[in-house]
């Protein structure tokens, strides 16, 4: 691990024992160990103490199918608890090629710096004249002067202001996107990171990773799917059709202008191809667009729209316009704003516009359902602060908090988190995955195994959910990309290609204790700082049932009593006590007794 202190700029390697890496394999696995580790509890998240780590997995520069990723951890701004965030880019490969498996960064540099991982040589560059501008010229002007094939990781204005909805972006396209990393990155005088390495990196038994690589490509090749057609974006008409997709500050799951959304058309009429998709990724589902500059300058940009965003920035906001969303996407990825929080957080203010808690007075003009003007000027006042954006650049949480009047049963979030642009209501068990996520409202912590609707009790769901979240910590400790269920990329390959990287001995039993041990610690770490079962509920608007579209009628869970139920199990399948604290016991036989 390379520790880097930029308070004085100082750095040192550590070399970590083997058996942190038998025990946590790498990435999120990783990441959460040296969290929990390094990091006091009550730290202020954007205090000089705080620790980004930078986290390579196993796979990386290897041939193994769609590893193009690495992981972010770190103590969230947003929400004050654990957090780790999964990023397409070469940044993974990267650090890994430069000879680490991690970069921890702590302190704050006393002027705003870029810091440069060339090989095992590291130095600190001033970032004044980047300072203030957008991720797009940022990102640019590094490469300029970086070396070929450097990866480079910056931030834009709202994380310099250290905006709790800020992102960090990794070559241009791919944004560690949830919780205030860009914010964590502000605080330190941090504008940038550019790493590059010329390191072989090495496997245990190279062949078996190829030959998964080869059966994973043929499959690929042999299939015919939206997902390949248009990328994320065919996840539109699916969600919608579940009743799942977020409509008018989730007032709905059902949009009936979602049709508008042609992304089969927009792929067509906009399309640009998949050249900013991950490396080393056979699916390329990042989708390219030419958009008209939010600037009015009638030039052209490159909007690179995932589903969250077509969610959260469409329906969520009242929009049916695909050039709207390019546009409103690519303002919030320049601007460095997390596209998900952002498509909340004006869902809710345009709703509480609309009920009188907040007034033309305190906004400057009046908050409407599907007014692109209305949306981008909310976007660009989070970022900078300006009037009403300094308090809803808080999170829908805070903001909720601060603006009263009974708005907090408008704001769609879980432990200060804003949901992704899935509706609870719409999939059995999918609000106790939200409810007890890590991180807060994750769509990416395991679902469960059905899409039939909440009409029954979730019961016996909740054993399938705890199964595809120790999946998913595989998944995100390798790091290989959470779309390689469409290859399919299935567990036993992904135990294959951990063990021939490795030489470990994973199975499918080792790997659910691996999962639940990843689990428990990031608990741990929650709980340190203060997290209870009481925290592990839903939003209001999830128990108001659905009145049209698919799901009509239904709520997230058939009663609260259900709801509960599922809590108990989920806590006494990963061995935790009524209140939702891994108990001596647990700890113990998950194997972080003498680790820690």
């Amino acid at each position: 691990m390379l520790w880097v202190d930029l308070s004085n700029e100082s750095t040192r390697e550590i070399d970590l024992e083997s058996v942190v890496f038998e025990k946590f394999i790498g990435a999120k696995g990783l990441g959460t160990y040296l969290l929990y580790q390094y990091l006091k509890g009550g730290e202020d998240p954007l205090g000089p103490k705080n620790i980004l780590f930078l986290l390579s997995g196993p796979l990386q520069g290897l041939p193994a199918p769609n590893v193009g990723r690495w992981s972010v951890v770190t103590k969230s701004p947003l929400t004050g608890l654990y957090l780790d965030s999964h990023c397409g880019g070469g940044m993974g490969r990267e650090i890994k090629k430069a000879g680490y498996d991690a970069v921890a960064v702590t302190g704050k540099a006393k002027r705003p710096v870029t810091m440069v991982i060339e090989n095992r040589f590291v130095r600190f560059e001033s970032a004044s004249e980047i300072w203030g501008k957008g991720i797009h010229v940022s990102t640019e002007q590094i490469r300029s002067r970086s070396k070929k094939g450097a990866s480079v990781y910056t931030i834009g204005p709202a994380g310099e202001k250290l905006r709790l909805l800020s992102v960090a972006s990794c070559d241009v396209a791919h944004q560690t996107g949830r919780g205030g990393v860009g914010a964590v990155m502000g605080s330190k005088n941090l504008k940038a990171v550019v790493a590059s390495g010329t390191g072989s990196i090495k496997a245990h038994n190279l062949e078996a990773i190829r030959e998964v690589n080869r059966a994973v490509t043929a499959s690929w090749q042999a299939k015919v799917s939206g997902f390949k057609d248009i990328g994320t974006a065919f996840l539109i008409e699916l969600a919608n059709g579940l009743g799942q997709y977020p409509t008018r500050n989730w007032q709905e799951g059902y949009f009936e202008e979602h049709e508008k959304l042609d992304n089969y058309r927009a792929e067509k009429e906009y399309g640009l191809g998949a050249h900013q998709s991950c490396p080393h990724c056979i699916m390329r589902c990042t989708r390219a667009y030419r958009t008209p500059n939010p600037d009015g300058s009638g030039s052209s940009v490159e909007s690179t729209v995932e589903y969250e965003t077509w969610g959260m920035l469409g329906g969520n906001i009242g929009v049916s316009n695909p050039v709207t969303v390019m546009k409103l996407n690519y303002l919030c990825d320049d601007l460095g704003l997390d596209t998900i929080s952002a498509g909340s957080i004006i869902g809710f203010a345009i709703e509480a516009f609309q009920l009188g808690m907040i007034s033309q007075k305190e906004v400057g003009f009046p908050l409407t359902f599907g007014d692109y003007e209305c949306a981008a000027k909310l976007i660009r006042m989070m970022a900078t602060g300006e009037g009403i954006g300094e308090v809803l650049s808080k999170g829908v949480k805070q903001a909720a908090k601060i603006i009263g009047k009974g708005s907090d049963r408008l704001a769609v979030h879980v432990k200060g988190l804003e949901c992704a642009a899935w509706d609870a209501r719409g999939r059995k068990g999918m609000g106790l995955s939200y409810a007890t996520a890590d991180v807060g409202a994750s769509h990416l912590r395991g679902w469960p195994a059905t899409t039939d609707p909440p009409a029954t009790s979730a019961l016996d769901v909740v054993d399938s959910m705890v199964r595809a979240r120790n999946e998913k910590v595989l998944t995100d400790s390798l790091v290989v990309c959470h779309f390689t269920y469409h290859l399919p990329l299935v567990l036993q390959q992904k135990i294959t290609l951990l063990n021939a990287a490795s030489g470990l001995a994973y199975d499918e039993a080792s790997i659910q204790l691996f999962g639940t041990r990843v689990d428990t610690l990031s608990r741990m770490f929650n709980v340190r700082e203060g997290i209870s079962r009481k925290d592990d509920v839903l939003p209001p608007k999830f128990w108001i049932p659905e009145s049209q579209g698919p799901r009509a009628g239904m709520r997230a869970f058939v009663d609260e009593s259900d709801f509960r139920a599922c809590i108990d199990r989920y806590y006494q399948i990963r061995g935790w006590d009524n209140d939702g604290v891994p108990t001596k016991e647990t700890i113990r036989e998950v194997g972080l007794e003498g680790i820690l």
